[in-house]
């Protein structure tokens, strides 16, 4: 599929249209938007982050950390061929189940249930994110995306995930993933309390700032500081920071702040 089927200038072809998912599943997992925004939406990440921006490749293996009810999976269903591949992760059995019905005429895309606890989405969770090890391979993926998961993540489960992260990824591989990230700027419209998400409260030493002191992981800060550090303490790169509308009151150019990475290549 072209750049100009995904971004929503042609219609959805109809094996695509049956990989919508009902209203009710949008609703509650992907951030209350309608049906038009979630085909919308994942069309232009895919699109324009991962195939424009992230050289994401046909025949390149794909992994989507919080890949919900297939926001970018279908869209990816017309891009990646035979010898590509999409595995998704999520933490919500109700996504996963929905999922593996819908895609099981597309071989090449799993979805992976990671039985971690959650208050909101998976509170009889059996395990940890500070110590989930993804169920893959070492260097196994091209390009990796998590979309606003670590704006729900407390600093050991960052940490941990960004360990596998850098495990699973190729050498010379991309990662993207978003967070709010506390700069000058950002901090300064956050302490003035002109910001959506306001996060009033500090939270532990590592420089975080939490919107619901008791639910920390309803919405989680990260110093830029800290990000870096984080990142540079699993060997991985930082290539480009993004900066979003959430603390600056204008479109520049996504909601969330956007971290590309990558994993150094072997010497």
């Amino acid at each position: 599929m072209d750049s100009e089927a995904l971004d929503g200038r042609t219609p959805p072809t109809p094996s695509q249209q049956a990989l919508v998912p009902p209203d009710a599943l949008i609703k509650e997992h992907s951030g209350g938007i309608d049906r038009a925004r979630f085909i919308s939406m994942g069309e232009e990440i895919v699109t324009h982050s991962l195939i424009d921006f992230g050289k994401l490749q046909p025949g390149h293996r794909f992994l989507d950390v919080g890949c919900g009810c297939g926001k970018l999976a279908r869209p990816l269903t017309g891009y990646l061929s035979a010898t590509g591949r999409y595995d998704g992760i999520d933490i919500t059995h109700e996504v996963i189940d929905w999922c593996r019905q819908a895609y099981r005429d597309h071989s090449n895309f799993r979805f992976h249930l990671a039985d971690l606890y959650s208050e909101r989405y998976n509170p009889r969770g059996a395990f940890k994110a500070s110590n989930y090890r993804f169920p893959f391979p070492d260097d196994e993926f091209d390009l990796i995306f998590l979309g606003s998961v670590f704006t729900h993540m407390v600093p050991a489960d960052t940490d941990n995930y960004m360990g596998e992260i850098a495990r699973v990824l190729k050498p010379g591989g991309r990662c993207l993933a978003t967070f709010f990230v506390l700069d000058d700027e950002s901090r300064a419209n956050a302490m003035a309390g002109s910001t959506s998400p306001a996060f009033k409260h500090a939270y532990g030493p590592e420089g975080c700032r939490v919107e619901v002191l008791s639910v920390p992981e309803a919405a989680i800060a990260y110093e830029e500081a800290t990000v870096r550090r984080l990142y540079a303490s699993h060997g991985l790169d930082i290539t480009v920071m993004s900066w979003g509308e959430w603390g600056r009151k204008r479109l520049i150019p996504h909601w969330q702040d956007e971290v590309w990475s990558c994993k150094p290549t072997r010497s």
